[in-house]
């Protein structure tokens, strides 16, 4: 582990969330957090031996065995954040995309909840190259982006905060886990964890200590600081900055920036050729990240994609047309679009079609093809499907 060559990301706008789902071939709960594992696409390639789904899944639940069992801080913020929403781990080897001069551990994503009610997903991915870590590694990493962001998340600060003080917070968790795992806080690598953190992330947060509650920085003065104790502290500091302006300036700059890279990156999908960029530029309008939600843009571009052969777009049509979502209710064109995704490969597109059989919704009815639909699913470890046969009665 090299504390300079990774990173740690919090993901404002992705939609690396919704195909990592969909696809994903290994999926369970465990202690209350859904854990995924997906593999990696047949056509991509990288210069690193790739974990196959079933062990980076594995991975994932060792390394949140790890942080429950031997930080209670951490684990008890992490049954917070069950009791409001759905928490989530995904493996994803084709996360980050491509990178030549550092190193993606994992991300949050915290633009990925559920739109209705007050229900939110607390969704972390894991990368490639998170998973190549030791599972006591990789619990510190998602005590940083799974404790220290999702509460973040859970208290609506995601926005409202910029990220050098979103980052302070989450390395806090971070240390309390290193603390907590027992790692040798005399190592080259934990000094140098503590020096960024200090001097960096958590610079400005020390400064006004120095300056409105100076006592208060002894807390920081010993080999394992009081990290709970700092954070109290902390809160007071976020709202002292939300009184004074300074984060909401920093904010709207921020935002002003993040409001051009966003019209040029939909400029740019829009005049592309190619059938994925017509799809990401779909879910995009369809989720409204970066820019308003437009249904009617995203049922345009998602039928280009899925005119063109792209089979996740052609589910993704199809899911639109079954629940009205940016188009008209059409269950025949629903499942229209859903076979053409099942005879593609699309997993999840396989056992939705197979069931849209077996039940004789929008198609008629016929149990034995939907029944080989599903198993087609089943055989690639889908969860769903398994469980669909057993309840048919089907071995």
């Amino acid at each position: 582990m090299n504390l300079f060559n990774l990173t740690l990301c919090l993901l404002v706008a992705t939609t690396l969330a919704t195909a990592s789902v969909q696809a994903a071939p290994v999926e369970f709960m465990h202690r209350g957090v859904k854990i995924i594992g997906k593999d990696l696409p047949a056509d991509a390639r990288y210069d690193i031996e790739i974990m196959p789904a079933v062990t980076g899944a594995q991975r994932v639940k060792e390394a949140l065995d790890i942080l429950y069992d031997h930080s209670a801080f951490n684990g008890a913020a992490i049954d917070r954040l069950k009791v409001n929403g759905n928490v989530i781990i995904i493996y994803d080897p084709t996360f980050p995309k491509r990178e030549l001069t550092q190193i993606t551990i994992a991300a949050f994503l915290p633009d990925f909840y559920q739109a209705d009610g007050n229900i939110k997903d607390f969704v972390s991915v894991v990368g490639r190259y998170g998973a190549k870590w030791s599972a006591r590694d990789l619990a510190a990493v998602l005590a940083h982006e799974l404790t220290g962001h999702g509460i973040q998340h859970l208290r609506g600060r995601l926005e409202l905060v910029r990220e050098v003080d979103l980052e302070c917070e989450a390395y806090l968790y971070q240390e309390n886990a290193y603390q907590d795992l027992g790692f040798n806080k005399q190592s080259q690598d934990m000094i140098n964890f503590r020096q960024v953190l200090e001097r960096h992330w958590c610079a400005d947060f020390r400064r006004w200590q120095r300056n409105t509650r100076a006592p208060a920085l002894a807390s920081w003065d010993q080999l394992n600081p009081d990290v709970p104790k700092i954070l109290d502290d902390y809160l007071h500091y976020i709202d002292a900055l939300g009184k004074s302006g300074v984060a909401g300036r920093a904010i709207d700059n921020a935002s002003a920036e993040k409001d051009r890279n966003s019209r040029q990156r939909l400029a740019t999908l829009a005049a592309s050729d190619d059938p994925e960029m017509h799809f990401q530029l779909a879910l995009i309008y369809r989720a409204g990240i970066g820019t308003d939600a437009n249904p009617n843009a995203a049922l345009e571009w998602m039928t280009k994609a899925a005119d063109a052969g792209h089979a996740k777009a052609q589910f993704e049509l199809g899911k639109m047309y079954w629940r009205g979502q940016g188009a008209p209710v059409d269950k025949p064109v629903a499942v229209t679009w859903t076979r053409k995704a099942a005879e593609s490969g699309i997993v999840p597109a396989a056992y939705t079609y197979g069931a849209m059989l077996v039940n004789g919704d929008g198609v008629a009815k016929d149990r034995d093809a939907g029944i080989m639909w599903i198993k087609k699913a089943a055989d690639h470890d889908f969860t769903p499907a398994i469980a669909a046969l057993q309840k048919l009665g089907v071995k």
